[in-house]
């Protein structure tokens, strides 16, 4: 295996200063409970919902809840910063319900 540096290739690993890119990266909040029938449910608490109303989810597992709550939130995070208008935070988010857990994931667009 050859460890060599190509000088054929940039590294993208070596951009600083002006040149480096600007990656928008967020908190998503989420707050989690299992439901009597044992669904996963789960809700972001800190995106004011709109006119698309609030982010929520169910599945068979937290997992699965997670990656469908970040998904819509990076999507409509996206177009508001694509068409230029204010993200709807909510800070700080309302307290969990007792039966919720939190969960913060780090959202790179």
């Amino acid at each position: 295996m050859n460890t060599q540096p190509n000088s054929d290739k940039p590294n993208s690993l070596e951009i600083t200063g002006d040149s480096k890119p600007s990656v928008p990266a967020f908190a998503c909040i989420v707050y989690v409970h299992t439901g009597d029938d044992g669904t996963v449910i789960g809700r972001v608490a800190n995106l004011a919902g709109g006119d698309s109303g609030e982010i929520r989810a169910s599945g068979g597992s937290e997992r699965d809840v997670l990656g469908k709550v970040t998904r819509e939130f990076k999507a409509r995070i996206s177009k508001l910063l694509e068409e230029g208008q204010e993200i709807p935070w909510i800070d700080p988010p309302e307290p969990p319900l007792e039966n919720e857990q939190v969960r913060s994931v780090p959202m790179h667009l």
